[in-house]
């Protein structure tokens, strides 16, 4: 028998209630505040990017080689006459949706994979752990250089498919150990005794119940890990196993960067100053969800 649950406008008006008292304790915090609007320009430029590019992000000038940054070029040009202000807005368009869909991919099959050894415990526990802590055994740069070769050795590498598997695949350890450990903790308590002791399935106990108290963590370590993902892309396509040029890559740019420090600065600071404030908004509004998300942290 499953138990009685309130009307669909009643949870609607207690999630948009919610909502808002994370975001007040969120924007109390001007760190977090500042993380949140960073994170909202970015999502912005990504979203607006073929509007906010002046020029084609792939095209080259040879008559405007290396020009400086300017009202023609807000960034300046790189050596092949490309827009850099073009080819770092869609660069942003492209590290969020491979960070955001990485991401997800970690989310869809760590979280169950979590839920399920957390709850049953035991036998099941034991084994999936002892596979977890195999999995992150494995130095995390090493892996990611590891699968992103293997993707390109068989003709992948120029897939944002096959770089968002790759940084996805990471995240699924981390992810079903924190769940793990908050079903741990949940699963002791009286809801979920009397869960079982009106004959309620497993399934509907694990996804049903508990699972959406444990969605908090989740969500911060997800936010925190978007930011991350983001300076691994980069350094992937820093050394060449991203995507391939002419695609506009922050890390591509970076890479091509290198022979002009001296000649051409701007081709590398524009590029490295969006990347770094993108990253700090990500972990800086990351710390501010978790503060408001469990007001106890802020005791601490």
């Amino acid at each position: 028998m499953e138990l009685a649950r309130p009307p669909l406008s009643e949870r609607v008006k207690a999630i948009y209630d919610r909502f808002l008292d994370v975001s007040g304790e969120l924007f109390k915090n001007k760190l977090a505040a500042w993380g949140a609007v960073t994170v909202l320009v970015l999502v912005l430029i990504a979203v607006l990017a073929p509007y906010i590019e002046r020029y084609d992000p792939i095209a080259m000038n040879q008559d405007a080689l290396l020009q400086k940054p300017g009202l023609k070029h807000f960034f300046g040009t790189d050596q092949y006459g490309r827009d850099v202000w073009s080819r770092v807005v869609h660069g942003a368009r492209r590290a969020l949706w491979i960070s955001v869909a990485a991401v997800l991919l970690g989310i869809s099959a760590g979280v169950p994979l979590g839920a399920v050894s957390g709850y049953f415990g035991k036998m099941v526990d034991n084994i999936l752990m002892r596979v977890v802590d195999a999995w992150l055994a494995m130095p995390g740069i090493l892996f990611f250089l590891v699968m992103a070769t293997i993707f390109r050795a068989h003709g992948f590498a120029e897939s944002d498919w096959s770089m968002i598997i790759v940084l996805g695949i990471a995240q699924i350890p981390l992810l079903a150990r924190l769940v793990r450990g908050t079903f741990l903790q949940e699963k002791e308590k009286e809801y979920v005794e009397a869960c079982r002791a009106t004959g309620e399935s497993n399934p509907y106990i694990i996804f049903r119940q508990i699972l959406p108290n444990c969605l908090s963590p989740v969500i911060v370590q997800a936010t925190i890990a978007i930011g991350y993902l983001m300076i691994i892309d980069a350094a992937l396509g820093f050394l060449g196993l991203g995507a391939q040029p002419p695609t506009p890559s922050w890390g591509n740019d970076l890479s091509a960067a290198r022979g002009f420090m001296e000649t051409a600065p701007h081709l590398s600071v524009f590029p490295g100053i969006v990347l770094s404030l993108a990253v700090l908004g990500f972990n800086l509004f990351g710390d501010g969800l978790r503060d408001a998300l469990d007001p106890r942290q802020v005791e601490r």
